[in-house]
């Protein structure tokens, strides 16, 4: 078996902020504050990609355990490996389970005397079975109400196979578990924020699956989240127009006239800040510099291609209208590289701290409103 997991801690950025640039104050401004302890709940994803490195080198980095209780849903078969991984960067397991990191077994039907050792860059049948059974765990945590956030670790969609009919992604698996009315992607770093409508569908059928609903469901969810996860109190919202130019009225294509602009008159209508149907190849240089909190795209690299220029390393995947939120990392289980050292924390380390603000202010609100 390979060694899966490297003990160095080498982030791509030291900048630890993942506050966005507005003249306005904000909530998430704020540094997370003592006298709470934040709840926060974390799968690896698939133990045979870099969740495990990445997550246990961003608790180092972060120092998170200083200030909050961690539980890590992990099979229970892996459960010796998970503690000696945390042996090797120095970090100790909680056997009262009341503070810092705490390991929780997750039952998954295979023996856990056999103690599996997971191989490095080599996704099983049981390795993502193990991957969804702990996300399964994770999520009825967050329902009955034993933890405040949710940080997801990076799997294959291949954990849902058994599922009929099979969810695309953690984003939608999570949704339906918990009921959500409506709910949304938001991929976002210290300087921008996207929210794709469609996701992962081909970019020919994007124009027929667009409605004015979804439009303002997705807008609705996001607002939500920025409002009172992020501490945004007038969120301000860009919505990108899906033609080149924004359709020019109509004369290389009529969706910004059918379907966008009557969303954004919708949301209008609602109170919201929002404005649209917008050009989209200027206005994330706008809500980069502050003009926008969130950019809403009506396909997937209409987001992910500006976000990812610029917060290639440093992004998260927030999902936004669940009842407790959901954050992870906004990468794959690179395989490729799991277990050689190789894997950059960044994104994790702003997953966690993002956790660690939203908790804080959850936790912040509880206590006001008692």
């Amino acid at each position: 078996m390979t060694e899966p997991l490297s003990a160095s801690v080498t982030p791509s950025s030291p900048e630890n902020s993942v506050d966005m640039p507005s003249s306005r104050p904000s909530a998430s401004r704020r540094q997370p504050t003592s006298g709470l302890q934040v709840r926060i709940g974390v799968t690896l994803g698939d133990v045979a990609g870099i969740g495990p490195e990445v997550t246990l080198q961003a608790l180092v980095h972060t120092r998170l355990l200083q200030r909050a209780r961690v539980t890590v849903y992990v099979a229970a078969e892996l459960e010796n490996w998970f503690r000696a991984a945390c042996d090797r960067f120095g970090l100790r397991i909680d056997s009262s389970g009341n503070q810092g990191l705490i390991c929780r077994p997750i039952a998954t039907g295979e023996s856990a005397a056999q103690q599996l050792v997971p191989t490095a860059g080599r996704s099983s049948p049981l390795s993502r079975h193990q991957a969804f059974v702990t996300l399964n765990a994770l999520c009825d945590a967050a329902l009955a109400g034993d933890i405040d956030v949710m940080v997801t670790g990076p799997s294959p969609k291949g954990i849902f196979d058994h599922l009929t009919p099979r969810p695309p992604g953690q984003t939608e698996f999570l949704a339906a578990r918990t009921q959500a009315p409506r709910f949304a992607m938001m991929l976002a770093g210290p300087r921008l924020r996207v929210v794709p409508v469609t996701t992962h569908v081909p970019l020919s059928q994007v124009s027929n699956l667009l409605t004015t609903q979804g439009i303002v469901d997705c807008a609705l969810a996001a607002h939500q989240a920025l409002v009172q996860w992020l501490g945004i109190g007038t969120p301000r919202l860009a919505v990108c127009g899906l033609n080149p130019h924004a359709g020019e009225g109509g004369r290389i294509g009529n969706e910004e006239v059918t379907i966008i602009a009557p969303a954004v008159a919708q949301l209008a209508a609602l109170g919201l800040d929002v404005e649209g149907p917008l050009v989209a190849d200027t206005v994330f240089h706008r809500a980069m510099n502050g003009r926008y909190d969130a950019v809403l795209c009506m396909y997937h690299d209409q987001a992910l291609g500006p976000l990812k220029t610029v917060h290639f390393h440093d992004a998260y995947n927030l999902t936004c209208g669940l009842p407790v939120p959901r954050i992870s990392p906004d990468h794959g289980t690179a395989y490729d590289i799991a277990g050689k050292g190789l894997a950059d924390p960044s994104s994790m380390i702003q997953t966690l701290m993002r956790a660690e603000r939203m908790a804080v202010a959850l936790r912040s609100g509880q206590a006001a409103a008692q």
